[in-house]
């Protein structure tokens, strides 16, 4: 009894289409507030799914709370007191505020880095048996993920970039175990 209520309460849908739109955040849906920014956040991006229901019934799905990030390697030296580590993405994220601010129009007020954390993950391309630590970092806008990857493949911040995953990419890999393709 319990299986068959569990199986009833799954929505499926098939994936005709997808895209993102930025938006003020919904309260209670979305995030708010960047303890990174100091303040509340101006726009978030929303992920729209179109494609249909087993049923045939066509459907357009808005999945909030999904940002886009990217890794970025760090030495092992970094995570020995755990102040350190905090100092070092704190550090890294504001390079790649000040960076993506400088790039963009020079009177923005538009937030760039959500925030940032430390992670010990495999290396996506390759064969690694082993985790290592990189920062991952959240962004607002798609867009500013290959242009932060950029800063810092052309050696503006530090460290190159090994690992870049788009906003769809991202989304697939986390909830379908797959990448999309065309990111």
């Amino acid at each position: 009894m319990e299986d068959s209520q569990s199986e009833s309460n799954i929505f499926s849908v098939r994936i005709v289409s997808i895209d993102y739109y930025m938006a003020p955040p919904v309260p209670g849906i979305d995030i708010c507030y960047s303890s990174f920014q100091g303040g509340k956040v101006n726009e978030v991006p929303v992920i729209r799914i179109y494609g249909s229901t087993p049923a045939g019934q066509k459907t357009c799905l808005h999945v909030h709370r999904a940002l886009p990030y990217l890794y970025v390697p760090c030495s092992d030296l970094l995570l020995q007191p755990d102040q350190e580590g905090d100092v070092c993405t704190n550090v890294l994220s504001l390079a790649i505020e000040k960076a993506l601010k400088l790039k963009g129009n020079a009177g923005s007020k538009r937030q760039h880095v959500h925030d940032c954390s430390l992670v010990r993950a495999k290396k996506f391309y390759g064969y690694h048996s082993s985790e290592e630590l990189f920062a991952k970092i959240y962004l607002y806008y798609p867009q500013d993920v290959s242009r932060a990857a950029n800063l810092l493949l052309v050696h503006i911040l530090e460290p190159p970039v090994s690992l870049i995953i788009c906003l769809l990419t991202s989304f697939y890999v986390a909830y379908f175990g797959t990448p999309c393709c065309g990111c």
